[in-house]
């Protein structure tokens, strides 16, 4: 792949996984993710890894995507997202030192695994390791950013992609197999997480006090 293409690819990503993370509507977050999902599939394509992109496209994009869906309660014939997790305002309060505190570990994390990758030299698939160091640094900062257990799940996704990307990074020639069966393997594990947590929300849902579901401006309901 040429290199303005690379930047180009990493820098959807990377755009895309912020308008994940930090949209304060869950539905629009929920559908930024999809499209992530569906990039992330298309780099996998791009770089001649079909079935990565095919178990992305499947696991990633579509299933994961239902299940955040089902735990804001949308569906095909009621779109609004609804519940107490949905309409509950995220208590953080996103001043600017409380983000930069929250900032400075997963920088710490990015550095310290930036120097160990950095004396493993150039792998071929180049593109996908600052793809993943990016990605997680994002998820890192938003899972310890956020509150809001359906947020908290979001950053889980965009975490494991990172993870993913870096693992693929790290395998050479002759490991593209193995490394694309520890991903699909990832994936699935990914995939019953998230559909773990999202019947949970659900069940947390169920069992709150009606009185305890209070509308936010600008979060979970458009």
């Amino acid at each position: 792949m040429p290199p303005f293409q690379e930047m180009l690819l990493v820098a959807v990503l990377l755009l895309l996984a912020a308008l994940t993370l930090f949209d304060r509507q869950l539905m629009r977050a929920c559908s930024w993710f999809v499209a992530f999902a569906l990039m992330v599939a298309l780099a996998w394509a791009r770089l001649g890894l079909i079935w990565l992109a095919l178990l992305e496209a499947t696991l990633g994009a579509a299933l994961t995507g239902a299940f955040l869906f089902h735990a804001l309660g949308a569906t095909l014939h009621f779109r609004r997202p609804r519940g107490f997790f949905t309409r509950w305002h995220d208590s953080v309060d996103l001043t600017w030192w409380r983000a930069l505190a929250r900032l400075l570990p997963a920088l710490a994390v990015l550095g310290m695994l930036g120097l160990a990758l950095s004396a493993l030299g150039v792998s071929p698939t180049r593109a996908l390791r600052p793809a993943g160091l990016g990605l997680l640094g994002l998820g890192l900062w938003a899972f310890a950013l956020h509150r809001h257990l359906l947020r908290r799940l979001l950053a889980f996704n965009v975490i494991g992609t990172g993870i993913f990307l870096i693992l693929m990074s790290l395998a050479g020639e002759g490991a593209v197999v193995a490394g694309q069966g520890l991903v699909g393997t990832g994936l699935v594990v990914a995939l019953l997480g998230t559909a773990l947590g999202a019947l949970l929300i659900r069940r947390l849902e169920g069992l709150a006090p009606p009185h305890h579901v209070i509308p936010a401006k600008g979060d979970g309901v458009s």
